[in-house]
């Protein structure tokens, strides 16, 4: 079992492994894994690269 926190509402939830893992998967911003099987868990984000959207990136190898 997972407790999951939604984070835009700030909601706990316990859920079963499976859509735990599903949830994660799609929504990888908007949900954090608080405990899983009972023992506390560091959930760590993922941070996206950010571009400044120029073509130059692109064209130029660094």
């Amino acid at each position: 079992m997972y407790k999951i926190k939604y984070v835009i509402t700030g909601h706990e939830f316990i859920l079963p492994d499976e859509t735990a893992k599903d949830l994660k998967e799609k929504f990888p911003n908007d949900y954090k894994i608080l405990e899983k099987n009972g023992k506390k868990f560091k959930d760590t984000k993922k941070k996206k690269e950010e571009k400044d959207g120029s073509i130059r990136e692109m064209v130029v190898e660094e």
